[in-house]
């Protein structure tokens, strides 16, 4: 494997990454030993992992630059992706922790899980769903080891939390689908699932999991949402798989095309087009991450540093979407949303 192919950055001072895109600014000569942090993705290219990218990225390196850290003069950013195939995340997890950066950003629990056994040293900084469920850690208030982070698992409630937003927004459903990825798929297979089929059968609703075959990808996507089409589904719950973040445009797109009522985990997804979202902020979350990010690098042990629950959650409705698809948002969610999209 050629390592341009997954990697976007190095240790050197002048380098450059993929399609010629400068990973960071050089260090000037005499400078204090700049910290080295390795940041990777199980989706997006290198290249919008930065400031410039979506919103999470850059609310966390604004926050590191309050803090102190400053890529191009004391901080040093080495930027990874699996870009989907998830068949090289070990690969790419051995390239990383034989880079021995002063730190690991990993932003899924799949990569995590792949970085753990490889080293007990370099400290890792995870954005996970439920870290103990995920075999992460052992206690989110003391993880040992040298692992921490941030969850987004907010709890079964949830769940059922956005099967009732859904069915209050749709109203007539009968057949409803749990959009979800193989690397996501346990969380059907367990609490996800039995949440949403306690809510379900309560409501008299069929439903079940769309599983987005291997690799992720947009025919992948196009296949399961015609799949859903020809089984007359009438609504559809997204789940918070980062491969569906990837392709949150693309998936708002396709529910619009079969006009398909969906739910979403983010507020990305109403900004691409999507009906409604209900779920944590990503910029809150990355602002955790960036604290997180200078409590180790001054020295802290993530093993002693408690795994962050996300405890503040948004619905955000799109009228112009629902209006496209024949429906108005009740005044009940109208009343509680955080945000309304025009």
């Amino acid at each position: 494997m050629r390592r341009r192919d997954f990697m976007a950055g190095s240790a050197a001072t002048a380098a450059v990454g993929v399609a010629g895109w400068p990973v960071c600014a050089e260090i000037n000569a005499g400078s204090p030993v700049p910290k080295r942090i390795a940041l990777v993705h199980p989706n997006l290219p290198p290249e919008q992992l930065t400031s410039s990218g979506r919103r999470g990225f850059k609310a966390y390196f604004q926050e590191l630059d309050r803090l102190g850290y400053i890529e191009g003069k004391n901080l040093i950013v080495e930027r990874y992706s699996v870009l989907g195939r998830h068949g090289r995340t070990e690969e790419i997890a051995r390239a990383i922790v034989g880079s021995r950066p002063d730190l690991i950003l990993a932003m899924s629990g799949a990569l995590t899980r792949a970085l753990k056994p490889l080293t007990a040293t370099i400290p890792i900084l995870a954005i996970t769903a439920d870290p103990v469920a995920g075999g992460i850690v052992t206690d989110m208030a003391k993880p040992g080891g040298n692992i921490t982070g941030v969850s987004t698992d907010a709890g079964l409630e949830i769940y059922s939390k956005r099967f009732q937003f859904l069915v209050e927004t749709a109203r007539r459903l009968a057949n409803v689908r749990f959009l979800t990825t193989t690397t996501s798929h346990w969380l059907w297979e367990t609490k996800a699932g039995g949440a949403l089929r306690d809510a379900a059968g309560r409501a008299g609703i069929s439903i079940d999991a769309a599983l987005v075959s291997t690799p992720v990808d947009q025919a992948a996507y196009e296949q399961i949402f015609e799949a859903m089409e020809r089984d007359h589904v009438d609504g559809l719950i997204v789940n918070d798989a980062g491969d569906h973040a990837t392709y949150r445009q693309l998936i708002a797109d396709l529910a619009a095309r079969y006009r398909l009522p969906a739910i979403y985990p983010y507020r990305e997804f109403v900004d691409a087009g999507g009906l409604l979202s209900y779920g944590i902020d990503l910029v809150d979350l990355f602002r955790r991450l960036a604290v997180l990010t200078n409590e180790v690098l001054r020295g802290a042990k993530p093993g002693d540093i408690p795994y962050y629950q996300m405890t503040k959650f948004d619905l955000v409705l799109n009228r112009a979407t629902a209006r496209s698809l024949g429906l108005d948002f009740p005044p009940i969610l109208l009343a509680t949303a955080n945000d309304v999209i025009e």
